[in-house]
C-alpha cells in the first residue's frame, strides 16, 4: 500500500477577524459619544449666554430707571423757559439731536455727550440725555415756526385743543429720555421714553 500525505492548511481563526470588526464598531461608538457631548456642552453654553442676556437686560432696566428719577429730579434747570437753549453738561438739548436709524442719539452712542452717573451696586456706565421735541431752540410754540411736540394735545379739526398761541404756565413740550448703560463684557442697552 502506498501512503500518501496529506498537507492539511492552518485554519485561520475566526476571533481575530471579529477583533478587528469590534474595534471599528467601538471607534464608531466612541465619535458618536464624543460629538453628542460636544453638542450637549455648546447648548449648555449657550443656554447659560441667554440667560446671562436677560439678567443684563432686567439690571439695564432697573438702571434706567435711576436715569430717569435724576432727570424728573433736575427737571427745574430744562423745564420752561430754562430750557430754551441747550445745557450739555447736564445732558440736555433743546432740539433732537443727530441719531442712528433706531432714533438713539449718535453722540450718546459714541460717549460724547450725556449726563454720567453710577449704578450703586454695579460698575456699570449710564448715560443719559434729554432731548426737548421742538424742532428750534428758544421758546416752545404750538404753532410754526417752533411747533413743538406737545404732551396729551389732541386733534379736532385740525388744530390741537388749549392754548392756540403758545404755551402758557401749564404747558410744556414733550422731551425724549434716552438712557445707554453699558455692563460687563461691553454689553450696551439702550432704553427710551418721552417724559412730559
Amino acid at each position: 500500500m502506498s501512503a500518501h500525505t496529506i498537507r492539511m492548511r492552518p485554519r485561520t481563526r475566526p476571533g481575530r477577524q471579529r477583533g478587528v470588526i469590534s474595534t471599528f464598531i467601538a471607534i464608531i461608538v466612541l465619535l458618536i459619544t464624543l460629538m453628542a457631548a460636544v453638542a450637549l456642552m455648546r447648548s449648555v453654553d449657550t443656554s447659560s449666554s441667554i440667560a446671562g442676556r436677560l439678567g443684563f437686560k432686567q439690571q439695564v432696566t432697573q438702571e434706567a430707571e435711576l436715569a430717569y428719577q435724576d432727570a424728573v429730579s433736575g427737571a427745574a434747570a430744562y423745564l420752561g423757559p430754562a430750557g430754551e437753549a441747550d445745557k450739555a453738561d447736564i445732558g440736555y438739548y433743546a432740539t433732537p439731536q443727530a441719531a442712528d436709524t433706531r432714533g438713539i442719539p449718535t453722540t450718546l452712542i459714541a460717549k460724547a455727550a450725556g449726563k454720567q452717573l453710577k449704578a450703586p451696586n454695579t460698575a456699570d456706565d449710564i448715560r443719559y440725555t434729554i432731548e426737548r421735541l421742538c424742532p428750534n431752540a428758544g421758546p416752545a410754540l404750538t404753532v410754526a415756526p417752533n411747533a413743538c411736540l406737545v404732551p396729551a394735545a389732541t386733534i379736532n379739526g385740525g388744530s390741537t385743543t388749549g392754548n392756540q398761541g403758545g404755551f402758557g404756565s401749564g404747558a410744556q413740550a414733550a422731551y425724549r429720555l434716552t438712557v445707554r448703560v453699558e455692563g460687563p463684557k461691553n454689553a450696551v442697552s439702550y432704553v427710551q421714553t418721552i417724559m412730559r
